[in-house]
């Protein structure tokens, strides 16, 4: 098995794990925080399965400075290959 970066902190990839090849349960999603997890390591799991990899793929934490948390998905920046890649992936996922 291949060594995945863990998503578990607002600060993007911490420790890395045996990558699982089940899909993750879906956990409470009502929990901001949980539900900007599950979304990120979701995202990364179907990029990599096209063999997209965003380096800055994680948690943006000013997100987090609201009353009420409203967490984003932070994208960053890739280059020009990925871009392509990304482009290709999507224009063939499109109806």
């Amino acid at each position: 098995m291949t060594d995945k970066p863990k998503l578990d902190s607002l600060t993007g990839p911490l420790a890395h794990v045996p990558s699982d090849p089940s899909p993750a349960p879906v956990t409470d999603l009502t929990d901001p925080h949980t539900a900007v997890t599950e979304a990120v390591r979701g995202l990364d799991e179907a990029l990599t399965v096209l063999g997209i990899t965003l380096p800055s793929l994680g948690i943006d934490p000013p997100s987090y400075a609201f009353i009420t948390p409203r967490p984003l998905v932070e994208l960053g920046r890739c280059n020009l290959e990925t871009a392509r890649r990304l482009t290709v992936a999507l224009r063939n996922a499109a109806p």
